[in-house]
């Protein structure tokens, strides 16, 4: 028996049981009256008789222990849903390993590639579908911002971008922490461009440099380094729709944060970053193509 048809079921004989004990008090209200009518002049209170109290008793008690079985069995079905939906998003994070290990195992062999890639998309477009029924059983209190992400990925990766968009949207409205909100706003904003509605992506990009004003006391470094992604993000999504100019720009500002930090290890990172960004951005407005990862995961927005 499915879950939905155990709670129409368990719904339907709480309310047949409760209806009977209100007929069942009721009845014995009844019989109590009558016998006090019969037993003398003047009709006695019904909070006085000992047979009406102890029926509602009786009714009190079985509707309480009903509802908490009933509530018992719902938190019971909300734990094993979200322990499946643990395990598919398990499955979907682990998909784009595979494939990538396939890809060095049949290296020169397109067609097996081919084949493989074909069969990793069959099963992640079947999974996202799945989490996202799951989901929409679920209270909305109980899914949090990376779960959201996660299936906005999946959806991404199997093509599905109107659903990506919309588990992006969610993603963000959950988002408690900075690093959560600020995956899910680059994403949504990179997709903006993808799906060409790069003004729309722009404001997206500007929301997520404005994130510390939201999540403030976090180190120079931090905010630095996630600036810094966030101008090379967009800079990379500008590239992307031919825009080398304004690619360049976000460039300039980047290298403008990483002057502003003391020397260090980190800042040297930052620097070959910006330096690997404008080369990209370079040969991805000569062919017109995305130099952003196709699919972001939440690593790529992880300082």
């Amino acid at each position: 028996m499915n879950r939905t048809l155990g709670k129409t079921l368990f719904r339907t004989a709480f309310f047949v049981g409760l209806t009977a004990g209100v007929f069942s008090v009721g009845d014995g209200a009844r019989v109590q009256a009558a016998g006090d009518a019969a037993g003398a002049s003047q009709s006695q209170p019904w909070y006085r008789s000992t047979s009406t109290l102890i029926s509602l008793t009786a009714l009190a008690f079985s509707f309480g222990t009903t509802f908490v079985s009933y509530r018992r069995t719902e938190m019971q079905d909300i734990q094993a849903s979200r322990q499946e939906l643990r395990g598919i998003l398990q499955r979907l994070s682990a998909i784009p390993r595979e494939m990538l290990d396939a890809t060095k195992r049949y290296a020169g062999d397109p067609s097996s590639i081919t084949g493989v890639s074909q069969l990793y998309n069959q099963e992640s477009t079947m999974l996202s579908r799945q989490a996202s029924e799951i989901v929409k059983r679920l209270p909305k209190g109980v899914v949090s911002a990376t779960e959201y992400y996660a299936i906005a990925v999946a959806f991404q990766s199997s093509y599905n971008l109107a659903a990506a968009k919309e588990y992006l949207r969610l993603a963000t409205d959950k988002a408690n922490n900075f690093n959560d909100e600020i995956g899910a706003i680059r994403s949504s904003a990179f997709l903006d461009f993808l799906t060409g509605q790069p003004q729309e992506g722009r404001v997206k990009y500007q929301q997520a440099l404005n994130i510390f004003s939201k999540y403030p006391n976090y180190d120079p470094y931090t905010v630095a380094s996630t600036h810094i992604s966030t101008e090379l993000f967009w800079g990379g999504s500008e590239a992307m729709t031919g825009q080398f100019q304004l690619a360049t720009q976000h460039a300039d500002n980047a290298e403008r944060i990483v002057e502003g930090l003391p020397a260090s290890m980190g800042s040297d990172n930052l620097r070959a970053q910006i330096e690997q960004a404008r080369q990209q951005f370079m040969r991805a407005v000569a062919a017109n193509a995305a130099t952003p990862p196709a699919v972001p995961t939440q690593s790529f927005f992880q300082h």
